[in-house]
């Protein structure tokens, strides 16, 4: 159904001439759990649920790109929803501060598929339908940290060898030094924050959300 309906669209623009002039970005806020890790609906940190496509079609008026240069590239490294208004502004020809932004636009990595990059990204829910969906997790799309807040349970995934994440490797004594440098990497994000989420160079249990809002009370 999505496919017929995203083919309307790109047959009315290119009816209306402006198929050529028009940055097409295909993404989700989230996926869905369908029976995986015998689990249902949203707000789990396994790729059924937070991973989503990321696609970009470019028309042939972009801004120092050749018109039928580089097409078909799949690339390897992280990105997020947070890229997309830069990835717009770049497309517009917009002229902003990359700093204004937590995210970066796309469109650096198709004019130059070696620029510097992020090496990672955080995943984070807080609770919402079950206690459990209060967690924070890093990746960058080969390994997976995913730290549960209620109980301080860790789990930790390959996902180049276990893209499925059957196999946990949080307490297998082979993989203590990458466990212990993704529980750093995520304690060096939550820095900022302070308590009640690290004190002392220590990631903290959490018994309620991560959510401050008097709309969403704890």
């Amino acid at each position: 159904m999505i496919d017929d309906q995203i083919g309307r669209i790109l047959r009315m623009l290119e009816d209306c001439g402006l198929l050529d002039n028009t940055l097409i970005l295909m993404t989700a806020d989230h996926g869905d759990m369908l029976g995986d890790h015998h689990l249902w609906r949203k707000t789990y940190g396994y790729e059924a649920s937070a991973r989503v496509p990321m696609l970009l079609r470019w028309g042939k008026t972009l801004p120092d790109i050749e018109p039928g240069d580089k097409r078909g590239l799949v690339f390897s490294q992280p990105v997020e929803l947070r890229d997309i208004m830069p990835t717009f502004l770049d497309a517009a020809g917009v002229d902003y501060q990359p700093e204004w932004f937590d995210g970066r636009s796309l469109l650096s990595l198709v004019r130059n598929p070696d620029a510097p990059w992020r090496e990672y990204i955080d995943l984070e829910h807080s609770t919402c339908y079950a206690p459990e969906n209060n967690w924070t997790g890093l990746t960058d799309g080969k390994i997976k940290y995913i730290y549960y807040a209620p109980d301080a349970r860790e789990q930790l995934f390959d996902l180049t060898v276990d893209p499925n994440e059957c196999r946990d490797l949080a307490n297998l004594p082979e993989y203590r030094e990458t466990l212990e440098l993704w529980r750093s990497r995520m304690v060096d994000h939550l820095q900022e924050r302070g308590q009640p989420f690290v004190k002392d160079g220590q990631l903290l249990p959490r018994a309620h959300g991560t959510v401050r809002s008097p709309n969403y009370p704890n």
